[in-house]
C-alpha cells in the first residue's frame, strides 16, 4: 500500500525561503510504527536550527522537518502492542529527525514516540505541548528533584519551554521565578503562572534571585541561554542546587567560560548539556530511554493536561501548509509567547490568526 501526502521538505539549509511543499509516497507502516493523519503542528526552535543547519543533527539534503504533531492513528505495524485504529495521539521527542520527521498531511512514526492525549484537549493543543513539558519533567523533576516550595529560575521564560518549565513547577507546588529581556512580557509571564518575574538588563539578575530567595538562592536554575549570564546564575544558585543547562542562545553569539570557582565552592550541580533525549533515548547518539522515567512523565503530563494543571499556550496560528513557511518566519521574530501552530483540519477560524496573548 502506498499514500500520497504533501510534506514540507527543503534541498538546501537556509532561511524559511528554503521550505518547500512536495508530493511523497508513504508506505505500510513496519514493526512497531504507526502511521498517523496529522491534524495539527507546531513549530519549535529545534524546526529553525534542522532547517538552517545549525542543529546537533546535521540533515541529510532533501530533509524533511518537523518533531511537534498531533493527528488520528489510520494504521499499526505489526508489532504495535499500545496503540489501535482510532486513537488520538501526538508525538514527543523520542526519535531522531534523520528517522522520523512529524510535519506533513500523514506521518509514519513510532510508536516509542506518540502519546494518547486526553479528550478534553484538541488537536492543536496537544502539539503545542509534549516537547516542552517532556523536557521539563525530566530536568526538574526526574533529574533536580524538585519540591515543593523550592525555587526554580527559569531563563527565556516566555518561550515555550519556559512556559511549560513554569506549568510544571506550579503543578509540583515550586516558586518559580521566570527571567526574561522584554518589559512587555512581564505580565503576560505573570498572567501565565509566574511567581516571580526578573527583566534582565533592567535589575541584576544575580542580586534579584538572591533577594527573592532571602540570600541563599534558588534550588534550581533552568536556562536556556548560557552565555556570559551563566556566571552570575551560578552564584545565585543555591548550595548543593542544580544548574540544568539546556539551550545555548546567547553562547552562540558570545561564548560560554563556566566558573568553576563558584561550582566547587557551592557544591553545585551542573549539567551543561541537558537534553531530552538524555531520557527518551536517541540511537543515533547511543543513548538508551529509561522506560520507567518516561511512564512516570506520560503519566504525570497526561494526568496534568486532563485535570487542566498543565495546558497549551498558543500563541499565533496559521492554517495548512501553504502558511508553514510563514509560521517559521514569524518564529524567528522571537515576539511569540507560547507556541506557533498550523492547523491541517477543521473549519479555520481566521478571528485567533493574530497573536493569541494580545491584551495580556
Amino acid at each position: 500500500m502506498k499514500k500520497a501526502v504533501k510534506v514540507i521538505r527543503f534541498y538546501k539549509t537556509g532561511g524559511s525561503d528554503m521550505l518547500k511543499i512536495e508530493e511523497a509516497q508513504l508506505s505500510r507502516p513496519k514493526a512497531n510504527e504507526v502511521l498517523v493523519r496529522v491534524q495539527a503542528l507546531t513549530v519549535c526552535r529545534p524546526d529553525l536550527l534542522w532547517r538552517e543547519g545549525s542543529y546537533f543533527e546535521e540533515p541529510e539534503l532533501p530533509a524533511q522537518i518537523g518533531y511537534d504533531a498531533a493527528g488520528v492513528v489510520e494504521l499499526i505495524g505489526p508489532e504495535v502492542k499500545t496503540l489501535k485504529v482510532g486513537d488520538r495521539v501526538s508525538t514527543f521527542p523520542a526519535a531522531s529527525l534523520l528517522d522520523y520527521t512529524a510535519h506533513a498531511e500523514s506521518i509514519i512514526y513510532p510508536e516509542t514516540a506518540l502519546l494518547v492525549y486526553p479528550q478534553n484537549i484538541t488537536p492543536m493543543q496537544a502539539a503545542a505541548v509534549n516537547t516542552g513539558l517532556f523536557t521539563a519533567y525530566f530536568a526538574l523533576v526526574e533529574l533536580a528533584c524538585l519540591k515543593r516550595d523550592q525555587n526554580v529560575v527559569i531563563t527565556a521564560a516566555s518561550s515555550s519551554m519556559g512556559i511549560a518549565a513554569i506549568q510544571i513547577a506550579n503543578a509540583i507546588g515550586a516558586k518559580s521565578i521566570a527571567v526574561t529581556r522584554s518589559e512587555a512580557k512581564e505580565e503576560a509571564l505573570l498572567a501565565i503562572g509566574a511567581d516571580q518575574v526578573i527583566i534582565a538588563g533592567r535589575e541584576d539578575v544575580q542580586e534579584a534571585i538572591l533577594d527573592l530567595t532571602d540570600g541563599l538562592g534558588a534550588e534550581v536554575i533552568y536556562d536556556a541561554v548560557a552565555g556570559p549570564g551563566l556566571e552570575e546564575l551560578l552564584w545565585a544558585t543555591k548550595r548543593s542546587g542544580h544548574v540544568i543547562v539546556y539551550g545555548h542562545l546567547g553562547a552562540m553569539e558570545h561564548g560560554t567560560l563556566l566558573p568553576l570557582g563558584a561550582c566547587f565552592l557551592r557544591a553545585i550541580n551542573v549539567h551543561a548539556s541537558f537534553r531530552v533525549f538524555d531520557f527518551t533515548g536517541h540511537p543515533r547518539l547511543g543513548l538508551k530511554a529509561k522506560t520507567d522515567a518516561i511512564e512516570r512523565a506520560k503519566k504525570f503530563i497526561f494526568d496534568g493536561l486532563a485535570s487542566e494543571l498543565l495546558s497549551a499556550k498558543i500563541d499565533r496560528v496559521f492554517f495548512g501548509l501553504d502558511e508553514y513557511a510563514a509560521a517559521h518566519r514569524y518564529a524567528e521574530t522571537n515576539i511569540q509567547i507560547g507556541k506557533i501552530a498550523v492547523a491541517l483540519s477543521g473549519q479555520p477560524n481566521r478571528a485567533i490568526e493574530k497573536p493569541l496573548t494580545e491584551g495580556l
